[in-house]
């Protein structure tokens, strides 16, 4: 992914527990063609770590566009 991309979608699931961001996003992530991206805020820790991780194993390529103290933001695409 580069400087340039054109975001297709976005969720602010920030205070939501787990396991419901993550499949928030996946719900997200099936409705969108192979080459759209969604970017997605979410609390650091947990909740991090479980989309992260759970996305990557569903091969879904997630980079780190931004991270604060408390929040993360994500850039999920098709692989």
């Amino acid at each position: 992914m580069d400087k340039n991309i054109l975001i297709d979608h976005y969720l602010d699931l920030c205070g939501l527990v787990c396991p419901v961001n993550f499949v928030k996003c996946c719900l997200t992530l099936e409705q969108l063609s192979f080459n759209e991206v969604l970017k997605v805020d979410l609390d650091i820790g947990e909740a991090e770590t479980s989309v992260i991780d759970g996305l990557q194993d569903k091969g879904y390529k997630v980079k780190i566009l931004k991270r604060s103290p408390k929040k993360v933001t994500l850039l999920i695409s098709s692989e």
